[in-house]
């Protein structure tokens, strides 16, 4: 526990010196550039797990560098549709024919396809995850008010992750879920109940950056259980695949989807329904 926090308590240090250095620069590179590389090292955490480039677990190399290719593609598409004829709707469709078309193409021509299928299968979920909806935290932070809005659902998300965490071991008693038998029902209550606190706290405080305040209470509600919902999808993969931690990379903590797997499905939420649509980026 005491390693736990006191990497946590690091990591949350140089998160926030990037935040600081991109206000201090009037820019949004650093935390972009970081949300980027924590994207793809998902992909290559996933790829592993899932046996996409193991010939040996019927993967191989064409359809990892399609995943790859494809996941890049998707979180670069934020600047790539600023740099089309207005919006770049096509942007988007074009990244998903991309991705199945050369998944396929990677397995069909195969003599042993059926034992590339389940790599398929897996890989294309891979790039849906951590590539398109990945990308909305970028769409989320490069918006205007961005780093005010980053800040916030990050804060958001991981307290909620934190929340969980200490109420379910201090006393947390129904545990409810077999993909992820260590969460309790406390834990996950009270994490609803910091999600109701925290996004409505902070409309109230900026209702013309987020939304009318009590329009945030459902809001708070629902990005909890997208945010648990995430973190259970990433315990549903490792218990499929039958490992404890997606990498070693980080003690205690495990890989890049141990951190990162509760914003996939709250960032596109949190950017759906807030004014971020509705304001130019930067």
């Amino acid at each position: 526990m005491r390693t736990r926090l006191l990497l946590g308590s690091t990591m949350i240090v140089v998160i926030a010196g990037l935040f600081s250095l991109d206000y201090s620069l009037g820019s949004r590179s650093a935390i972009s550039a970081l949300i980027v590389i924590l994207g793809l090292g998902a992909y290559f955490e996933l790829a592993r797990m899932g046996g996409i480039r193991s010939t040996e677990r019927g993967g191989s190399l064409p359809l990892f560098l399609v995943g790859l290719a494809s996941s890049a593609y998707f979180l670069a598409a934020p600047w790539l549709e600023l740099a089309v004829a207005p919006g770049g709707a096509w942007v988007l469709p074009l990244g998903v024919l991309g991705l199945l078309l050369g998944s396929f193409a990677s397995i069909v021509f195969r003599k042993d396809y059926a034992r590339g299928f389940p790599p398929l299968l897996f890989s294309v979920t891979s790039v849906l995850l951590f590539g398109f909806l990945y990308s909305y935290l970028l769409r989320i932070y490069q918006a205007q008010d961005g780093l005010l809005r980053g800040v916030v659902f990050i804060l958001g998300v991981k307290g909620n992750d934190i929340v969980a965490y200490f109420v379910g071991r201090a006393v947390g008693r129904h545990r409810f879920l077999t993909v992820s038998p260590n969460k309790t029902l406390e834990g996950c209550l009270a994490a609803v109940v910091f999600s109701l606190l925290w996004f409505p706290g902070m409309a109230y405080l900026w209702p013309e950056k987020f939304f009318p305040w009590p329009h945030a209470i459902p809001l708070a509600i629902i990005l909890s259980f997208a945010t648990q919902v995430g973190d259970l999808a990433e315990s549903l993969m490792k218990r499929c695949y039958q490992v404890k931690d997606s990498s070693s990379l980080i003690p205690e903590f495990g890989g890049i989807l141990d951190l990162m797997d509760s914003v996939l499905f709250s960032g596109f939420i949190f950017w759906i329904v807030g004014p971020a649509t509705q304001v130019p980026w930067r």
